[in-house]
């Protein structure tokens, strides 16, 4: 059975983006952490801790791709959902495989429903369980 007491970090630039998602994974029984870029974690090292990373992809800063990578050197074992709508010269698609080369486990385009997030959510920490228990 899953454990729904897991903590999800949710980082996006928006707000509301922010918002929606935690309050999606809050009603469904997780714990979240919110951040604006991936600067923010980082500066907090020593106090945080999650068993899963939802990262927007195009962010002021270091931006979702490279902090996938880093995320993901630090915390190897962290699964990663990478979500996006593309901006600017990159559409979502390309920046959604873009994401799974440097370490994200599922990419979802944005916009997604509550039942694409929770069966990436689930799927992921399931898959986690399997291997630890």
């Amino acid at each position: 059975m899953l454990n729904k007491r897991k903590t999800i970090l949710v980082i996006d630039d928006s707000s509301t983006i922010r918002a929606i998602v935690s309050e999606m994974l809050s009603n469904n029984g997780f714990q979240t952490l919110e951040a604006e870029t991936v600067e923010d974690v980082l500066s907090d090292l020593a106090r945080i801790h999650f068993d899963l990373a939802v990262i927007d992809i195009f962010m002021p800063g270091m931006g979702g791709i490279a902090g996938i990578a880093k995320i993901k050197e630090i915390w190897s074992d962290i699964k990663i959902i990478a979500i996006s709508a593309g901006v600017d010269d990159m559409d979502k698609n390309m920046a959604l495989k873009a994401a799974a080369i440097q370490g994200a486990d599922i990419a979802l385009a944005k916009p997604f429903t509550d039942e694409d997030m929770m069966a990436a959510v689930n799927e992921l920490l399931e898959l986690e369980e399997a291997v630890v228990g």
